[in-house]
């Protein structure tokens, strides 16, 4: 997809193309491999599954300036293009860490009338530092430094660890994001959050390891404070990344968000594809 700055955006589609949407979006320095657990599993029975390489991210394009990362609107214009681009009518949309940063964006500059849900997974919907974990030093000059922060981060996002080849596959991706992108991302503009928060008039659902290191358990019980009707689920035992740790109960819970938010209506039967 195109997005009004000219970038072209990845974009890929799973499962049931007849099913109720949902769209997820990644995290920093992630790709749309990160939602391998979603895409590879039962969802894709019943739910058409759309994701997306942000900006910067994956393979999708990573110019180097940094009001691509920072101006007003464009991680937001970005997430529409997509909607718009993908024919997606009224979706749920599940947005990981920075994912929530772009909802966000996307609210303020667009509202929610053309989505069905939202769900905040380990969301930073504030950039405060009493809510986030330690910084790391993942846009330092030295190489070797990097590297080691990039798997620091990495093993931050988890209480029980990846099998060594799937963190392999996510340090790769990782490593993709170049330090420009880093820099910048980390001076987003959250203006105007917890009023774009309470406006939200959509279902909403904030999913969250208890044990997040990156993002705390304050982050959460404050977006589900500032929402109207919002359910927190919170998981213990879990980390930054629930939809990994605790696929199975996290794919069960959004499997019935998503029902909730489409009037439980039977879903068509479909042939799950790539």
């Amino acid at each position: 997809m195109k997005t009004p700055d000219g970038l072209s955006i990845a974009v890929q589609e799973w499962g049931n193309p007849q099913g109720p949407e949902v769209l997820f979006i990644h995290g920093l320095s992630q790709s749309h491999l990160s939602w391998a657990p979603q895409i590879h599993s039962s969802l894709a029975k019943d739910f058409r599954i759309v994701t997306y390489d942000l900006r910067g991210h994956g393979v999708s394009d990573k110019p180097l300036e940094a009001k691509y990362y920072q101006e007003d609107r464009r991680w937001g214009d970005e997430l529409r293009a997509v909607i718009e681009g993908a024919g997606l009518k009224r979706p749920v949309v599940v947005g990981w860490s920075l994912g929530g940063v772009v909802i966000l964006d996307y609210l303020r500059a667009h509202g929610d009338g053309a989505l069905g849900g939202v769900v905040f997974v380990d969301a930073v919907t504030r950039l405060d530092r009493a809510l986030l974990g330690e910084p790391l030093p993942l846009t330092s000059e030295d190489l070797s430094t990097r590297l080691a922060a990039m798997r620091e981060f990495l093993r931050a996002c988890f209480v029980v660890q990846p099998p060594p080849a799937e963190f392999e596959t996510m340090f790769a991706y990782n490593a993709m994001v170049p330090v420009e992108v880093q820099a910048a991302v980390g001076n987003i503009p959250l203006e105007g959050a917890d009023e774009t928060l309470r406006a939200l008039s959509v279902p909403a659902l904030v999913i969250h390891g208890a044990e997040d290191r990156l993002a705390k358990v304050g982050m959460a019980t404050r977006t589900a404070s500032l929402v109207r009707g919002a359910r927190l689920s919170m998981y213990e035992g879990v980390g930054h990344a629930p939809f990994y740790e605790a696929r199975d109960r996290f794919n069960t819970e959004i499997a019935g968000f998503l029902r909730e938010v489409n009037g439980a209506r039977p879903v068509p039967e479909g042939i799950a594809k790539r």
